[in-house]
């Protein structure tokens, strides 16, 4: 029988991700993993972007507590299109409970030569818990405002000046729709470049 105790979070980690960039990568998807991407009042473990959706994966090792997984849960849906939680052995049971139908559970299992894979234990279901538009605008606050700035100025957007970053972001919404704006969110998440980056404020 499979040994399934004492896993960490750093291991969980690279198993997870070794795995999910792997399946895209078979598929010739592009895929771009983020890890504690703030999210609400939450700080996500990993925020896995597709070309046209965003996953939320919450790791829970062997050694974390479920204290607050509730709230966790609440700052999940609120950004993400499918979500997921990680777990060992320790907490497989409780996980079953303490997340919502939708969310997807993973368990990771170490193998009788001590080899780790990730197994679906129960498929994620397309979350419900926030209106396409409201979610959409919740995914677009994860943009950087130079980023929201390169959306409007490739596709000619007037009216901009002296708009802060909720309300770029609306504006985008409203001149190019939800369809296009939800593309280019994703893209804009897929290509993101560190190197360019510097902290700017809201206005």
């Amino acid at each position: 029988m499979a040994e399934k105790k004492g896993l960490n979070d750093p291991v969980m980690r690279d198993i997870l991700f070794e795995t999910i960039e792997g399946g895209y990568e078979a598929l010739h998807e592009p895929v771009r993993v983020f890890e504690e991407l703030v999210i609400g009042k939450s700080r996500a473990d990993a925020i896995i972007v597709t070309k046209d959706k965003i996953l939320g994966f919450e790791i829970k090792s062997d050694r974390d507590s479920l204290v607050r997984l509730e709230k966790q849960v609440k700052n999940y849906d609120r950004f993400c299109d499918y979500c997921y939680i990680v777990t060992g052995i320790h907490f497989l049971d409780k996980i079953e409970e303490a997340v919502p139908d939708h969310w997807g559970i993973y368990d990771i299992l170490k193998d009788d030569e001590g080899g780790l894979h990730l197994e679906v234990y129960r498929e994620a279901r397309k979350n419900p818990a926030e209106r396409p538009l409201t979610k959409l605008k919740n995914q677009m606050n994860l943009l950087w405002r130079m980023e929201l700035m390169e959306i409007i100025h490739s596709n000619a957007i007037r009216g901009y000046s002296k708009k802060n970053k909720h309300k770029l972001r609306d504006l985008i919404v409203d001149k190019l729709g939800w369809e296009e704006s939800k593309r280019l969110t994703c893209n804009t998440l897929l290509n993101r470049d560190y190197s360019i980056f510097k902290r700017e404020e809201d206005e």
